[in-house]
């Protein structure tokens, strides 16, 4: 079978099929939902390619977990907040569903009844990340931990990639501050989205249709350029380190990570500077990242002639995913880049928008997940690729935009209103596998950019993770001056 034949058969396999969803979907009994009047999913949904894939990457030494944390200043009220996050969470089944680990085939055990797991604790609020325990899928892929501190609260939000993605989390954290909020008799100037759970069986589709799939065929050729990149290119982590077995514990500081926060002028400055050179923030960001580790490097006299790839998250939402509940709609492209590439920074940054603008120009952020079904066409497959033997990421860049920012709340400057309590501020934490030991992201909220670095501490230690995100930050601020 050639290329372009291989191509086709996948492209047309991730279509969706009327056949297909009558076999799939087992309706085991009718559950209803009170907030959208309709009839929900099944109670079991198979996993997708991306789900399969994160869910054999996940291991207790390393978690598959994201986490977002909230600060407020205030109190956050438990009986309103505990009642919130119930409501919430019925809103978006995957959040609830668990997978059976040792099931003949993985699929989604859907609405169980749960509520999510709430932990509360008494302790200061600093900027030090609270430590939480590996997540057990088979018991449903959210945990929120509130600390209580004197006069503010943070609520740390931990959810398994496997159930959602960025954006789907965010669509549950703008249900639990809107009802909250609601609670507390709030008029909120939006309403609550109003969503169609039962589109959670098409979320493996990406909104292809047959004849999309085949129009797309030449187009995905030019990813096989990219595919032969991938395999014959060898990364390096960014410091070098061994692999730890997958039964070993997670580590006792969990999640480890620390963050920047930038003044509104830096915004401001790096929106200009984006503007007059033809490219996009996240192009700015991704290039000063770039330069960031090789510097970290240079520093500890480690080679900067080896590859340096970023595994860079895109969302695959499409328009006619509007009602959908939070889940996993994502795909990945990778950026490499060398010594000589990164030295000459204007080159770099061109480079940078010009491999961008042809990933959306040629849609290759479908090429990530031909070539899962391509694994999973080989028994095994899946489980191979996730096996995490080498490098295939020297750090992760996700950058989710603008947060929370049709909630429809009170406002007061940058930050929100949420009844009794202000939110403050929004760090999130993408997850870490073997070998890729360092994942950033950043997000805004109102016009205040934050930067986070999740890090595992056995490959760079705390000291070293602060130098690392100080050299990204550095570059970040003097767009202040812009």
């Amino acid at each position: 079978m050639d290329a372009v034949a291989l191509i086709s058969l996948c492209l047309l396999k991730l279509a969706p099929q009327v056949a297909s969803c009558r076999r799939v979907f087992i309706l085991d009994e009718a559950v209803f939902d009170f907030n959208n009047r309709k009839p929900l999913v099944s109670q079991v949904l198979p996993l997708t390619v991306i789900e399969e894939l994160m869910f054999h990457q996940d291991c207790a030494a390393y978690p598959y977990t994201c986490f977002i944390r909230l600060r407020f200043s205030g109190q956050l009220r438990r009986e309103d907040f505990e009642r919130a996050a119930a409501q919430a969470a019925t809103r978006h089944p995957m959040l609830l569903a668990g997978i059976e680990p040792s099931a003949r085939r993985l699929i989604w055990q859907m609405n169980r009844g749960q509520t999510p797991s709430i932990e509360w604790r008494v302790a200061p609020v600093t900027d030090v990340f609270p430590t939480a325990g590996y997540l057990e899928l088979e018991q449903g892929g959210l945990r929120l931990i509130v600390i209580e501190g004197e006069g503010a609260s943070e609520l740390l939000v931990q959810f398994h990639h496997a159930c959602c993605d960025g954006l789907g989390i965010f669509q549950f954290i703008h249900d639990l501050l809107v009802i909250y909020s609601q609670l507390q008799g709030v008029a909120i100037a939006r309403a609550l989205p109003t969503y169609e759970p039962d589109k959670l069986r098409g979320r493996g589709t990406f909104g292809l249709t047959w004849r999309k799939a085949l129009a797309m065929t030449r187009k995905q050729s030019v990813g096989l350029l990219g595919v032969r990149q991938f395999l014959a290119r060898s990364p390096t982590p960014l410091t070098p380190h061994e692999r730890e077995p997958s039964g070993a514990p997670t580590p006792s500081t969990y999640p480890a990570a620390c963050a920047e926060h930038f003044a509104a002028e830096v915004n401001a400055g790096l929106r200009k500077v984006a503007v007059q050179l033809g490219v996009t923030t996240n192009d700015l960001l991704a290039r000063d990242l770039f330069v960031a580790m090789a510097e970290f490097r240079r520093r500890r006299k480690l080679s900067t002639d080896e590859w340096l790839r970023l595994m860079v998250p895109i969302n695959m939402r499409n328009t006619a995913d509007r009602r959908l509940p939070a889940a996993n709609v994502v795909s990945s492209i990778f950026l490499d880049r060398r010594g000589t590439d990164i030295d000459d920074r204007e080159a770099l940054l061109a480079s940078i928008h010009d491999e961008m603008q042809l990933i959306k120009d040629y849609e290759l952020g479908y090429t990530f997940l031909l070539s899962l079904h391509v694994n999973r066409l080989i028994p095994g497959g899946i489980r191979r690729a996730a096996s995490g033997t080498r490098c295939n990421a020297t750090a992760v860049f996700t950058n989710l935009g603008k947060l929370l920012s049709r909630t429809g709340l009170p406002k007061d400057g940058d930050s929100l209103v949420c009844g009794d309590v202000q939110l403050e501020g929004i760090e999130i934490l993408a997850p870490l596998t073997p070998y890729t030991s360092a994942a950033f992201a950043a997000g805004w909220l109102g016009n205040r950019l934050s930067l986070t670095l999740h890090h595992d501490p056995r490959a760079i230690p705390t000291g070293d993770a602060r130098e690392l995100l100080g050299l990204f930050a550095a570059a970040v601020n003097r767009y202040a001056e812009a």
